[in-house]
């Protein structure tokens, strides 16, 4: 009683945490007197120049996250060499689709279409699992957006979607950035993917890459049938999806995977949308990773 509490808990964590005063998120430290134990603590600001310290035991919390990321990566890994096998004698059957009768042809097909789905399934879950370990370095690149983007864009346009939207894009500014560009090629493709799923022909996608003050921003707009607004906050929870029988039906991860490249490159990800005026979802980078 009486010392300053920087002299008891000697965490080079912990001293940032008392001198940015930004008490708003919490730290997490190694327990000063009790080893291999995880502590997250939290300032509480109250009455005049009083403050309440908080310090809760987070060992079993952490150690179940990282079994459940394990086990994820593990399962989904091990899961790929039996779908590739299964996924070539299915295109073989299918190739040959006109030596046996219609419905097996069409029999065939759904195997193919229901097996290339596990495939997107596991090759979204182990990115997302690669994007949550915080041992995996960010690559700091210059990165072309503007060519990145126009790959993006002539891809979404050679894809045959029945009842696809008319594509646009916008390129404001030649400006690139700082990251990695196979995290940053695949959130721009998630939210492009998104988009082309849930509108129709009557509709628009337009894809923007341009300027705002001191940040570069991408943003894909549409004018399809929008999202109710108590929807919003769970849009990037894994698996959740607004309407499961809506679309051709997803993964329900690649919001989530948005989220987790935009949290690593220190950048805001907004989405706005409105039921029957469409939705626009928009990353904002600082001036930290523009090129």
């Amino acid at each position: 009683i009486g010392q300053p509490i920087g002299n008891l808990i000697r965490s080079p964590n912990f001293a940032r945490y008392l001198h940015a005063a930004d008490f708003g998120g919490t730290v997490g430290i190694p327990s000063p007197i009790t080893e291999n134990t995880l502590l997250e603590i939290r300032i509480v600001p109250y009455g005049e120049d009083l403050r309440l310290l908080l310090a809760q035991d987070v060992t079993q919390l952490r150690f179940m996250e990282r079994v459940r990321t394990d086990f994820v990566a593990n399962v989904s890994h091990e899961l790929r060499t039996p779908l590739t096998v299964i996924r070539g004698y299915i295109e073989s059957l299918v190739d040959h689709a006109d030596q046996f009768s219609d419905a097996h042809a069409r029999t065939f097909r759904r195997i193919e279409e229901q097996t290339l789905r596990m495939q997107t399934l596991i090759d979204d879950l182990l990115t997302l699992t690669r994007l949550e370990t915080a041992s995996h370095p960010i690559p700091r690149r210059p990165v072309d957006i503007p060519a990145m983007l126009h790959t993006v864009y002539m891809e979404a346009l050679e894809q045959s979607i029945e009842d696809k939207p008319t594509l646009h894009l916008q390129i404001d500014t030649t400006e690139g950035l700082i990251g990695g560009e196979q995290e940053l090629r695949s959130a721009f493709s998630n939210l492009v993917q998104n988009a082309l799923k849930y509108c129709g022909h009557n509709d628009s996608v337009t894809l923007r890459w341009y300027r705002k003050g001191d940040r570069l921003c991408f943003e894909v707009s549409d004018t399809g049938p929008g999202i109710a607004p108590q929807y919003l906050p769970r849009l990037t929870e894994r698996f959740y999806r607004v309407e499961a029988g809506r679309g051709p039906g997803g993964t329900g991860l690649g919001l989530a995977i948005v989220k987790h490249v935009m949290a690593r490159h220190d950048a805001e990800f907004r989405i706005a949308s409105e039921v029957g005026k469409g939705s626009t979802f928009t990353c904002c980078f600082g001036t930290h990773t523009v090129e």
